[in-house]
């Protein structure tokens, strides 16, 4: 083999093979038919020839004169081959301090000479012994010129002086790949910067009470390397190239600028895929919409240009926008936005995926977001590349807005001169900017522009609109309007207090009144007695406040249902001011408040009857209620006798009147009347008295 080439010589064609004459062999290499490769240089190295140059006769020739040629190569290349030995190369690479590539070679190939050698020693040694005898000399010479043949071969860099080979071979058997490393590799004496040097720097670049530039840490460090006895440096890129190397600055880049910029630096970013359906995931975030409007300013007193927040849900499969709400980031925006979404589009979706801020946190929103969507997650803080929703909102700026007159750029941070605000312009015609109520207008317009467009995803043409329409993820749940309007009922955090002006309690600022009514328009006088001073909390929808369920929490914690209270109803003081459905009411409701009363009154009497502490049984005089006379109470006991007027709320349960039982273990002893005597001496026969003057 001559490099990758599989050659013949010159004599086995000429002088030993008497293949090809002298004069013959000349011609063949002038005209070209013979390829040589390698020129002779007189006796100790002769011509090589391409073997696959040979025409065809002259080849077959060949192969029939050395029939063997083939398998002596292979033999002879395979004994001077070296056996790999990838231990060698893991202990390379993995070294530290790190090797470079040049030099994890030069070791492998060092290791895999000194296996070859100490494989021949123990051969050599194993042949000699069978043979009856041991010289360790030779062995070392057979040792020794193994290892110069493979110099030859491969070219290693092992100790060519016999002595430092030995020490070098003998080393490696003790102790393996370690003594292939020359000792200078990783030498801290060549480093400017030693340990205790960085040590000093590290401390001034987290320093913040003072903080230094780079020039100023170079002069401080020099400064207290006198005092510490360090070296100094005598250049300030000396500096920074140690306090900027890749395994430098993690030590002191959070306590420059932030752990927030240290974990988007130096933690690890996943790659997600976004979903394949619509529904599956819906995104909620806020915003500022990137518009100007004109607002007048009292205390300028003059005309400003002013901006406005938006909270936006958007589907992140096909980026479509599906509800928003005006206004800063909070539990009432975020509410309006979902409610919009899950009403137009009628669809609950599977997950829901927010971040931390407004009012996610409080557990009304919890609650909220438990019931419109099967899963609700928050992303880690400050990690807005977790959220497609952030990238969709910068392209809707740079795609939509920016095309608007009054577009006002979009954040400080932005580097393209197309994201600047043209604030010169925008100044001059203040005037001329919209209204708070035309920039939502012109906002929702944008946003019906954005459904219409190509979806950047989809390689069917599809506009964002009709992709959300066209599919649904089988996860998500369909709804109809009676569902809908459930799902957006809130209840309430706190308790409150039924009393008798009803249930009253304040909202946003505002109070609300109610009441709760039997099926005629007045007050359900048995829930009224009954519930006054208990706590209820109170399930509402915002857009619909004209009623409100009225839920008593028991003592495990659990919510039960006890009535539906409507808006209390408010009559005009002045009689002239009232209306006849007015005057009706409350006619009607102070006369079922009378028989209220009145009823409770004769009820509690039976039952004062029942344990003796009626009025016949005591010297008092029990009051009648106020407002009633003698002889009205007299007609509404007789209605109260007829089953025509009832108690206004019942008694609890076995305690009203002709509820008692006596006990059936005793029995009823002792006269308590002359009719109960005459009863029971009317019963007796003669067999009665008889039984019983013996028992």
């Amino acid at each position: 083999m001559y490099g990758k080439i599989r050659c013949v010589t010159y004599p086995e064609l000429v002088s030993l093979g008497n293949l090809l004459s002298v004069p013959s062999y000349k011609k063949k290499v002038r005209e070209g038919i013979l390829r040589v490769v390698r020129p002779g240089k007189g006796k100790g190295s002769c011509a090589l020839i391409d073997y696959n140059s040979l025409p065809d006769a002259l080849r077959d020739a060949y192969d029939r004169l050395y029939p063997e040629a083939q398998e002596d190569m292979q033999r002879q290349f395979i004994s001077q081959s070296l056996r790999p030995d990838q231990k060698a190369v893991d202990y390379y690479r993995d070294y530290r301090p790190p090797l470079s590539l040049d030099r994890q070679d030069e070791y492998v190939l060092n290791a895999q000479v000194l296996n070859e050698m100490a494989r021949v020693e123990k051969e050599t040694e194993a042949m000699q012994k069978k043979c009856g005898f041991l010289r360790k000399g030779a062995v070392w010479d057979a040792v020794l010129g193994t290892c110069e043949k493979l110099r030859s071969l491969y070219g290693h860099t092992l100790p060519a002086n016999a002595a430092r080979l030995r020490q070098k071979f003998n080393a490696y058997k003790r102790e393996s790949y370690s003594v292939l490393v020359n000792k200078n590799a990783g030498n801290q004496t060549a480093r400017k910067i030693g340990p205790r040097e960085g040590r000093l720097l590290l401390k001034l670049k987290r320093s913040k009470f003072p903080a230094y530039t780079d020039m100023q840490l170079f002069e401080e460090y020099n400064r207290q390397a006198l005092l510490r006895g360090l070296h100094p440096v005598a250049s300030p890129q000396t500096v920074i190239n140690y306090l900027y190397r890749p395994d430098i600055q993690p030590w002191w880049y959070a306590a420059v600028h932030g752990e927030v910029a240290f974990k988007n630096k130096y933690l690890p970013q996943f790659d997600t895929r976004l979903p394949a359906l619509p529904n599956t995931l819906w995104y909620g975030d806020g915003t500022k919409i990137n518009l100007y409007y004109k607002e007048y300013d009292a205390r300028q007193r003059r005309m400003v240009a002013r901006t406005t927040d938006v909270y936006e849900v958007m589907d992140a499969c096909t980026e479509m926008f599906l509800g928003c709400s005006f206004g800063p980031e909070n539990f009432r925006s975020q509410y309006e936005a979902y409610r919009m979404a899950v009403e137009t589009w009628h669809v609950k979706p599977y997950e829901i995926v927010t971040d931390n801020q407004g009012g996610h946190r409080r557990e009304e929103a919890r609650a909220f977001f438990r019931k419109i969507c099967h899963l609700h997650k928050t992303t880690m803080p400050h990690n807005g590349q977790s959220k497609s929703i952030e990238s969709a909102f910068g392209r809707f700026q740079q795609q939509v807005l920016h095309r608007l007159y009054n577009y006002s750029g979009q954040n400080v941070t932005a580097v393209k001169e197309s994201s600047r605000a043209n604030v010169d312009q925008i100044m001059a015609n203040i005037d001329r900017l919209p209204t708070l109520e035309e920039l939502k207008s012109q906002y929702l317009q944008c946003r019906e522009e954005w459904a219409d467009m190509p979806h950047p995803g989809s390689d069917t043409g599809l506009t964002r609109r009709e992709m959300y329409t066209s599919l649904n993820s089988p996860h998500a749940e369909a709804l109809d309007d009676a569902a809908t309007g459930e799902l957006f009922k809130l209840v309430s955090r706190d308790s409150v207090r039924y009393s008798r002006e009803g249930f009253v309690f304040e909202l946003n600022r505002q109070e609300y009144r109610y009441m709760v009514y039997d099926p005629d328009g007045l007050v359900d006088m048995d829930f009224h007695m009954s519930h006054i001073g208990t706590p209820f909390r109170y399930r509402y929808d915002p857009h619909d406040m004209g009623s409100v369920e009225l839920w008593e929490e028991d003592a495990s914690g659990r919510l039960k249902y006890a009535a539906t209270a409507t808006t209390k109803m408010r009559i005009h003081r002045a009689t002239a001011e009232r209306t006849p459905q007015e005057n009706g009411y409350l006619s009607a409701q102070l006369r079922a408040n009378r028989r209220a009363l009145a009823g409770h009154y004769i009820a509690s009497e039976d039952l004062l009857l029942e344990e003796c502490m009626g009025e016949a049984y005591t010297r008092l005089t029990i009051p009648r209620p106020p407002g009633i006379s003698q002889k009205e109470m007299e007609a509404l006991r007789r209605e109260y006798e007829d089953g025509r007027l009832t108690a206004p709320a019942a008694f609890p349960e076995g305690t009203g009147p002709g509820t008692w039982e006596p006990d059936e273990a005793t029995p009823a002893e002792g006269l308590a009347s002359v009719g109960q005597y005459t009863k029971e001496t009317s019963s007796l026969t003669d067999i009665d008295l008889y039984e019983g003057f013996f028992n």
